[in-house]
């Protein structure tokens, strides 16, 4: 029975570090990426009147994974607007249904909008859609923001079942 009083967050903690672990490497790492790129970039073409060829490409390629490794990690964290305009009024209870409705339709809403990301993926690759200049396929960019999607799925589902067990989802990282 103490085992699970201690572990009684023992799923959503699972979910925020797996989460904050992507956010934080994967993140950070092409947030980097794209700061030097964007440095380097801007000086090049300053001072040599020469940019880095695919310079663009690179930097929204960079862009595209530093959102998807972030997405999950900012809704889990409270890095959203929420609107909450019936909190005063209504019974604890009330609202925890309703955000049991809305983050279920989140959920399920991610799930499809994941699965359009992966069928665009294999589209991209199929049909070899590409950027312009360094012509890389888009595919396993759809790939990645159809992960960073479906992790926020992940955490939505996470949150449901803490809601639904009477739990708080309120986020202990950092």
């Amino acid at each position: 029975m103490a085992d699970q009083t201690e572990n009684k967050n023992h799923m959503i903690d699972r979910v925020d570090c797996v989460v904050r672990f992507i956010a934080l490497w994967a993140g950070a790492i092409f947030l980097l990426a794209l700061t030097l790129v964007t440095v380097l970039d801007v000086t090049l073409r300053t001072v040599f009147n020469s940019p880095i060829h695919g310079g663009r490409d690179l930097a929204q390629f960079s862009l595209i994974i530093v959102v998807c490794a972030s997405i999950a990690y900012s809704a889990r964290s409270g890095g959203q607007v929420v609107v909450e305009l019936f909190e005063n009024f209504a019974s604890k209870n009330f609202m925890r249904l309703v955000d049991i409705g809305v983050k279920f339709i989140g959920f399920v809403m991610l799930l499809v909008l994941s699965g359009h990301l992966l069928i665009s993926g294999n589209d991209a690759s199929e049909f070899g859609e590409a950027s312009g200049t360094l012509e890389v396929s888009y595919g396993p960019f759809m790939y990645a923001a159809a992960f960073g999607i479906f992790l926020y799925a992940i955490v939505l589902l996470a949150e449901i079942f803490q809601l639904i067990r009477g739990r708080s989802i309120a986020y202990n990282g950092d």
